[in-house]
């Protein structure tokens, strides 16, 4: 007789959990801090000639910019990596010289408390008055989204990308055969994700999964909370999760399964309202010990390494 189940619900981050956004997203990251750095007023910073890609940055820096918290929105992310690139600029010619300069690990060596997040950032390093989140968020939702994705869900024309958007390179991780066998098994599905409402449901559509979920809360939810109430509610604060449990049911128990430390402290600081486990996943990570490290420093109280894993998980 199988063992009962230990929650009622289990809810999903998207990026890296439910989707392998490695040449998405990351590469999104990689490519907007690249263009940023190659045009306008920013001091120009080249890149070989017969480069076929980024080559300023790799996943793995990008990941481990991440891992200090504070920076799971993509556009914060390339906000924060470009102010600390922006102090190492002057003298460097070439990418190859950029590179010679950062530090990435000792930097992020330095950092004693988490999440930093971007407020966190500029108390260490002086604010670049040439970095801009709308600059930022106009050059990502090129790369990300291509020409005909940018004119349906922004209704506008790509400046500086004219090629495919990096979302077609995305993957299941969470195939839907195994998403189904949660289902028959009684479990709730959500998501709380920091995904625009458009890219998130194009991903769930894409890959036939949208039915198999009960409710999801999205950056557009939280973007339009936050101007109500005049604060940031985005991850690591808990409103995501909590809008999405609200949505199936505050007293159930729920499982929270997400890939970055800012996953962890939103559920961690959920518990008072929701019963609540954190978890990590690694599956998609460039170095798996390091990240079920600081997930768990973070306050997982496990991590899954693969998708199949879940099924026990759930079990008590």
């Amino acid at each position: 007789m199988p063992k009962p189940l230990a929650y009622d619900a289990v809810i999903f981050d998207v990026d890296n959990v439910l989707v392998d956004t490695r040449t998405s997203y990351l590469d999104a990251i990689r490519w907007t801090i690249e263009i940023f750095l190659t045009a306008g007023k920013v001091p120009a910073v080249l890149r070989p000639a017969k480069s076929s890609g980024p080559v300023l940055l790799t996943a793995k820096d990008v990941e481990d910019f991440k891992l200090l918290g504070g920076f799971n929105d993509d556009w914060d992310c390339c906000y924060g990596l470009l102010t600390y690139l922006m102090r190492l600029i002057p003298g460097a010619h070439t990418a190859a010289d950029l590179r010679k300069r950062m530090d990435l690990k000792g930097f992020a060596a330095s950092v004693h408390e988490r999440p930093l997040g971007v407020a966190g950032l500029l108390k260490k390093i002086e604010r670049s008055p040439l970095v801009t989140i709308e600059k930022i968020s106009r050059i990502f939702q090129e790369v990300y989204l291509g020409e005909d994705l940018l004119g349906m869900s922004e209704k506008r024309r790509p400046i500086s990308w004219k090629k495919k958007g990096l979302i077609h390179r995305e993957k299941l991780i969470f195939k839907k055969p195994l998403l189904e066998k949660l289902k028959t098994m009684g479990l709730k599905l959500g998501i709380a994700t920091g995904r625009p409402r458009f890219e998130a449901l194009y991903v769930l559509k894409k890959f036939h999964i949208e039915p198999l979920f009960d409710a999801m809360t999205t950056m557009d939810d939280v973007r339009k909370a936050e101007r109500q109430m005049n604060c940031s509610l985005r991850k690591p604060h808990p409103f995501s999760l909590l809008e999405t449990a609200k949505k199936i049911g505050l007293k159930k128990r729920y499982l929270y399964l997400g890939d970055l430390p800012d996953d962890i402290f939103s559920a961690v600081r959920a518990r008072p309202d929701i019963q609540v486990t954190p978890a990590g996943f690694t599956g998609k990570a460039h170095h798996c010990d390091d990240a079920r490290a600081v997930l768990e420093k973070a306050g997982a109280a496990f991590v899954l390494h693969k998708p199949i894993e879940i099924l026990k998980a759930v079990r008590a």
